[in-house]
């Protein structure tokens, strides 16, 4: 399961909302898509037991604990099956084309590094920053009410802060984390971080896992895109002119 923030224009009104992604690859309301669930349901007042059970917001999802992760998944599964029908309707579920994809999670409780250091949760940077450093690149933990993990998302470290990826995975990815910055890449296996122990998470807080090291890059340059994937996603961003620096590790 895919979870992520996005907003989008609905006349003059913009609408943010937690999304899935859908194997289609649109994005699925599921704060509306629950809340029609519940009315065919036969619940009263669906509207405003959807935004208890499924909000628009993947922090407050998260501050649901395990219940709510759960209650989103049967939404999700609901939300595949209306799509697969093909009636799904674009104002439920908007196509990538159509909406701005945020960071997964724009106002963490609380972003710090795995040895406890806090960083500025306000300056989360979302897909399309600029990055002002050489880049760190790695993964994040985002933790669930009652101490547990609720997923990871892609994360650089930047500037005392962090840029964070557009998708949560409710999984440990497969595959291996790839960095590329202009023509030169660099990747690292994800087995790098296999042992790490985490620490207690609050619901919505952040944990940035150690980077691995890379071998180092020729050069960087001004504008140069850094584009850091793996399976489930890909985080794009551009390297400001106070990252240039002739090598980074």
């Amino acid at each position: 399961m895919l979870l992520g923030t996005v907003v989008w224009n609905e006349g003059p009104v913009e609408r943010r909302a937690l999304v899935a992604r859908l194997a289609s690859g649109r994005l699925a309301d599921l704060n509306r898509i629950e809340a029609i669930r519940l009315r065919k349901l036969g619940e009263g007042e669906p509207e405003r037991l959807a935004e208890v059970l499924v909000p628009s917001s993947l922090r407050r999802l998260l501050e649901g604990g395990p219940r709510a992760l759960a209650r989103v998944r049967q939404t999700v599964a609901y939300a595949e099956k209306w799509d697969r029908r093909g009636t799904l309707p674009e104002t439920l579920a908007p196509l990538p084309s159509a909406a701005q994809l945020l960071a997964c999670l724009p106002r963490p409780a609380a972003l710090r590094r795995l040895d406890g250091s806090l960083l500025d949760r306000l300056g989360v940077k979302e897909p399309g920053g600029e990055l002002s450093g050489p880049p760190q690149p790695g993964l994040a933990a985002v933790g669930l009410a009652g101490g547990g993990m609720a997923g990871y998302c892609l994360a650089l470290e930047d500037a005392g802060s962090a840029a964070l990826g557009a998708w949560m995975t409710d999984e440990w990815p497969a595959g291996q984390l790839e960095l590329k910055v202009g023509t030169a890449r660099r990747s690292a296996p994800l087995k790098a971080w296999e042992g790490l122990e985490l620490p207690l998470l609050r619901a919505g807080e952040v944990v940035l896992l150690p980077p691995p090291k890379l071998k180092a890059f020729p050069e960087l340059l001004a504008g140069a895109e850094v584009r850091l994937s793996v399976g489930f996603d890909q985080l794009i961003l551009r390297l400001g002119p106070e990252g240039v620096h002739p090598t980074v590790q």
